[in-house]
């Protein structure tokens, strides 16, 4: 009898440190107005295991494929980071508060009139790449190197083609980083230090981001990509998932695919890639229209 009061004793105790090990969950908000963070990102360092926050900040992911000594780190552009190691997480749900940094902008000298100048894919074809049920998809990334000796560029404008959007909208994150080796899929940080919004509306095609308020210029290649963040549709029921998908080019290029945001990004070479491309013009020659 006493052995087996100890067995369940032991098994009680180490109960509540087993279900926090499953998942790590909680908010993410900003440290300076205690707003919620939208869509903030939480993964494993280098490894396919995470996801994102919702509308309001909040999380819960499952980390029961993390070893004890994996770093997870709750992300946030133009926020300093915060990380966890998984043998460290000890409390049921987490409040976590991410300070600002500071931005750093291009000072761009706008003088003249500005001829545009497109960079990427323009012309979409019959092929595509996408996904289906949102809740499990929210937080995956498509995107497509561009690569250019038309630098320096400021960047007016990025396009991209749907093939598809069956949800009555559905909400992405911009990405831009630089290529450098790229090819291997170990991109540096962002090019960009603040959250890119957009959304696309049902039947949807060109799609345009205006990003003369970010002030935004590139001196070398570039991958560009969008992450799927939410989804909205109205209430129905339906046996097949929504459709969503991007439409691919006919040119010959990198696809880049990451499924969870602290995870190397997948480059794979194809003879179609995404369709997306900026509209650009020369430092010095940004006049308005």
């Amino acid at each position: 009898m006493t052995t087996n009061k100890l067995i369940v004793l032991s098994f009680l105790i180490s109960l509540p440190i087993t279900v926090v090990g499953q998942s790590f969950k909680g908010t993410v908000s900003d440290a300076v107005n205690a707003k919620p963070l939208p869509y903030a990102s939480i993964g494993v360092k280098g490894k396919s295991i995470g996801g994102i926050a919702d509308a309001d900040g909040r999380f819960d992911i499952a980390i029961n494929k993390a070893a004890p000594t994996d770093t997870l780190i709750v992300s946030y552009l133009g926020y300093a980071s915060v990380k966890f190691i998984k043998r460290e997480i000890s409390q049921s749900a987490y409040q976590i508060k991410l300070s600002p940094g500071a931005l750093q902008l291009h000072e761009v000298i706008a003088q003249g009139k500005r001829e545009i100048i497109p960079i990427g894919n323009q012309k979409a074809s019959g092929q595509y790449t996408g996904w289906g049920d949102y809740k499990s998809s929210r937080g995956r990334l498509r995107g497509v190197a561009i690569e250019t000796n038309e630098l320096p560029l400021k960047l007016a404008k990025f396009k991209m083609h749907m093939d598809a959007c069956e949800f009555d909208s559905v909400r992405f994150r911009l990405h831009i980083l630089p290529l450098a080796g790229g090819y291997s899929g170990n991109l540096k940080a962002e090019l960009i230090n603040e959250n890119i919004f957009f959304n696309v509306n049902k039947g949807q095609k060109w799609v345009s981001v205006d990003l003369a308020p970010y002030n935004l210029v590139i001196d070398e290649s570039i991958v560009v990509a969008v992450e799927w963040l939410d989804a909205w549709v109205k209430e129905e029921e339906r046996d097949e998932s929504y459709k969503l998908t991007i439409s691919l080019s006919r040119k010959e290029g990198y696809m880049f695919i990451r499924n969870t945001p602290e995870e190397p990004f997948l480059p794979t070479k194809s003879k179609f890639s995404p369709t997306m491309y900026f509209e650009t013009y020369k430092p010095g020659n940004g006049g308005v229209e």
